[in-house]
């Protein structure tokens, strides 16, 4: 069975970091917590969680580290810590964008069994006082796996993170970027945009806002420097800001025109609804890297890893789900390019 946990340290105590602590506590995981800001330190600790003075300190006898601090963090944290981790801890992170931590841990953390992770749970809030011991029920959790990935770390993360009820969905450090480019950076940069485009129209239009406007610009509450990390950096995000800006301008000029923008809206529907009802099945997996990758850029994510049972040599076994139809909506999306003109 994949290793377990004797001692798990928590650098960041944010809304995910935070969560993370709470959760892993709830659990009976044995964590140790550590934030360098005294206002998330203070809230955690007045919280009755346990924390350490120094990062150093916090990892100085994990076999579990994971790293929930901003990016722009990052460096300075593995620094402080590469003197005190020992050869063979494994360490995560949940950060937004996989490619620049992965390169970040390779350089600094070179005998750490580094998986990148991603659990894709946040809110427009942020803080250890949002924080929640539930975020992760039933939240993808990215988990990359490369080709130099230590597979049993990866199998120890998918357990954990499977115990506190989340689904780990197997990638690469590229593939989630260019993902995560599509549905967390794109809905953000139309966010701001959209809040800036209504502020714009005067007073009576902001006053008449609802539902819509409202719905619509929602994560653009999020803090300025969050949005900042998780858009900057990630090169998929511009393809993405081509597309959409591919239909919108075919949206204007069908107006502009004196025509419909309802090919667009059929089309967005669809897409919309396609994806709410989208149908799984139950996929039994074998502990094989290639496998769990293509497990995972089919829609699938993991639920349990499975010990053979009796005095066998049997090898592990994964339970999952995927789609059904995986690849079921690339005519919604050829309808949506035919659109936009792309």
């Amino acid at each position: 069975m994949p290793q377990t946990f004797t001692r798990i340290a928590v650098l960041g105590l944010g809304l995910i970091g935070g969560s993370v602590l709470q959760a892993l506590t709830r659990g009976g995981y044995p964590v140790t917590g550590f934030d360098p800001d005294p206002a998330e330190s203070g809230a955690a600790r007045g919280a009755g969680y346990d924390l350490a003075r120094t990062p150093a300190e916090a990892v100085a006898e994990a076999d579990l580290v994971v790293l929930a601090m901003p990016l722009p963090q990052l460096g300075e944290s593995l620094a402080a810590i590469a003197p005190t981790v020992r050869p063979g801890t494994i360490v995560t992170d949940v950060g937004t964008l996989k490619v620049p931590v992965l390169a970040g841990v390779r350089s600094t953390l070179p005998g750490a069994r580094f998986v990148g992770g991603h659990p894709l749970a946040g809110t427009e809030q942020s803080g250890f006082l949002a924080s929640d011991p539930m975020l992760f029920r039933d939240a993808p959790w990215a988990l990359a796996l490369e080709d130099d990935t230590d597979l049993e770390a990866w199998l120890a993360l998918a357990v954990l993170w499977c115990d506190l009820g989340a689904k780990p969905v197997p990638t690469t450090a590229e593939e989630q970027d260019a993902a995560i480019a599509r549905v967390i950076g794109l809905p953000h940069v139309l966010a701001e945009a959209l809040a800036l485009t209504g502020l714009h129209g005067g007073e009576l239009g902001l006053s008449l806002a609802a539902g819509s406007y409202m719905s619509g610009s929602r994560v653009a509450r999020t803090r300025p420097d969050l949005v900042a990390t998780w858009c900057d950096g990630n090169p998929a995000l511009v393809a993405a800001l081509d597309d959409a800006i591919a239909w919108l301008q075919s949206s204007r000029d069908s107006l502009a025109a004196g025509r419909s923008i309802m090919p667009l809206a059929r089309a967005g529907h669809r897409a919309r609804i396609e994806w709410e009802h989208r149908a799984f099945a139950p996929v039994d997996l074998p502990a094989d890297a290639a496998t769990l990758r293509e497990h995972g850029r089919c829609g699938g994510w993991i639920t349990a890893v499975l010990e053979p049972n009796g005095p066998t040599r049997a090898p592990l076994r994964l339970l999952g789900m995927r789609p059904i139809q995986a690849g079921a909506l690339d005519d919604v999306f050829a309808t949506g390019a035919a659109v936009g003109g792309v």
